[in-house]
């Protein structure tokens, strides 16, 4: 029973440190305001896409990504998400890293859910080191089943130091209590995108 609370701790430290030392892309956001539980793990797949003009000429970019989540508490989340940049050319490349931290304010099953969230992460080559805030809203209404993000990143390694807003909202399909779809549409600092994700809580 110690060595497993000893693991769970070790594991908890590593993670917390993976924040702490990682973050700055077009992750989409795949979250709600919703937390998952105390020991609970969630895992999120899905696909964004979006046409970006990086060098003044536009081109389809889709970013396959993976998130995983653990709850801390009932109403404190910690997860870390990845992926990768697959061009239309097809020519893959890292997508990077991200690492947040959410709290649940407002937990209400019958209205609504809010939550704010802080976080860092890291893409190669293009944006660099960031920190990013996050604003969370759902509706919970079984007829309206839609959630809302803002999401505004602050790039340390630009000159002067840049702000990227990341505005996003969709659909939260509850499959079950444990499985739903995310169906997102976004704008990343004005390149409009989108995305579709499974989330399993375990």
């Amino acid at each position: 029973m110690i060595a497993r609370h000893w693991l769970q701790s070790i594991a908890i430290v590593g993670l917390l440190l993976v924040v702490v030392l990682l973050s700055g892309c077009y992750f989409n956001a795949f979250q709600t305001a919703r937390t998952i539980g105390k020991g609970n793990v969630a895992l999120t797949l899905g696909s964004g896409v979006m046409n970006v003009g990086l060098t003044g000429e536009y081109d389809w970019l889709f970013t396959p990504q993976g998130r995983i989540t653990l709850g801390l508490t009932d109403s404190l989340d910690i997860g870390i998400q990845s992926g990768i940049n697959v061009w239309s050319s097809g020519e893959p490349s890292f997508l990077g890293v991200a690492g947040d931290l959410k709290i649940g304010l407002i937990k209400d099953p019958e209205s609504i859910s809010f939550s704010l969230g802080i976080g860092v992460s890291y893409q190669p080559g293009v944006l660099g080191w960031g920190v990013q805030g996050s604003v969370y809203l759902d509706s919970n209404l079984p007829f309206l089943p839609i959630f809302f993000v803002y999401r505004p990143m602050l790039l340390l390694g630009a000159d002067p130091l840049t702000i990227i807003h990341h505005l996003g909202g969709g659909l939260h399909l509850d499959l079950s209590d444990r499985v739903r779809v995310l169906v997102e549409i976004d704008s990343w600092n004005g390149e409009l995108g989108g995305g579709i994700s499974l989330d399993i809580i375990f």
